[in-house]
């Protein structure tokens, strides 16, 4: 039966709702999102809808439910066919669940609107009948994805914002502003480390849409609090991180010890590693001895990098 099915139809998926998983201490906790599955026409016009993650024998009786009252895909030209047999679950779920459940409501709209295209009723379903928001456009996360790959060509360590504001420049004009204030022990020292980073700010709820399209982990948080500001290789992959604006030692030892790793990852030269050193000695002597390390292994000059100077930053 299930040869037979696929013959019908087509797997697909899109991501379309807001969601956050964050890591914390090793476990992946998940605030939000949904699912919905729809059955289609090959020319994309919706037969039946399922909404919410179902178990594998629901969903397959909703596919053999849409081949049958479609009659195997011969009846995709007869409109007023397939709204009948919408109406006949309609009364049948009616009679044994009332008028409240999903699956009358999906029913009740394709009974009124049959064969729809489907982007003309996923946000209607995902959003009146889930209770889901669909994501915005996904332009902030394609500016995120730009800079990230900004980032691995020049070789720079990634300070990545995940908040949960308004807009990324919202989030771009604090992390500015606590740059600049000389704030506890070390937290003057974070503009001049940010020259060395890439600063890109993200809403925390696209965070599984990056991950995904960078193919990394989700990234682990040591507790709750946002903004979750991540340290990260210039590949993506996580060193390490700091909640809230208010620990600015902790955020510029992670911050120095970001440059420190991608300097061990990808040569410098001792110019370089001699700016490097003035810039880590006053936060770590740990990291100073390292970069000391780099320094008296370092017999020749390492191709150039986007260093100081070269701060990049979303949106600039």
């Amino acid at each position: 039966m299930a040869r037979y099915l696929a013959a019908h139809f087509v797997a697909a998926h899109q991501q379309v709702g807001s969601f956050e998983v964050v890591n914390q201490f090793g476990v992946l906790k998940k605030n939000g999102g949904n699912v919905a599955s729809y059955f289609c026409t090959a020319d994309g016009r919706v037969i039946h809808a399922v909404t919410g993650p179902v178990q594998a024998g629901e969903l397959l009786a909703a596919a053999r439910w849409a081949v049958d009252v479609s009659a195997d895909g011969k009846a995709v030209d007869q409109p007023e066919r397939i709204a009948a047999a919408h109406r006949e679950e309609l009364h049948r779920l009616e009679s044994q669940q009332g008028k409240t459940t999903a699956p009358w409501q999906v029913h009740r709209l394709l009974a009124a609107q049959p064969l729809p295209p489907l982007n003309e009723v996923y946000r209607t379903i995902f959003e009146k009948i889930l209770g889901q928001r669909i994501s915005p456009p996904d332009t902030e996360r394609t500016q995120a994805e730009r800079a990230i790959a900004a980032a691995r060509k020049a070789q720079l360590p990634i300070l990545l914002i995940l908040h949960k504001g308004r807009n990324n420049q919202e989030a771009l004009q604090r992390w500015n502003r606590l740059a600049a204030e000389p704030k506890g022990v070390q937290a003057n020292r974070l503009a001049a480390l940010a020259r060395y980073y890439v600063v890109v700010a993200l809403p925390l709820a696209e965070l599984p849409a990056l991950s995904h399209q960078l193919g990394v982990q989700p990234y682990a948080a040591p507790d709750p609090g946002t903004p979750l500001l991540v340290v990260a290789r210039s590949d993506a992959r996580q060193l390490s991180a700091v909640t809230t604006w208010n620990k600015p030692d902790d955020l510029a030892y992670a911050m120095a010890q970001g440059i420190v790793q991608e300097a061990k990852e990808h040569g410098r030269t001792r110019e370089q590693l001699r700016t490097l050193l003035a810039e880590v000695g006053p936060i770590d002597e740990g990291l100073e001895d390292q970069v000391r390390r780099l320094m008296a292994g370092s017999d020749r000059d390492a191709p150039r990098y986007g260093g100081v100077g070269r701060h990049a930053r979303q949106g600039s």
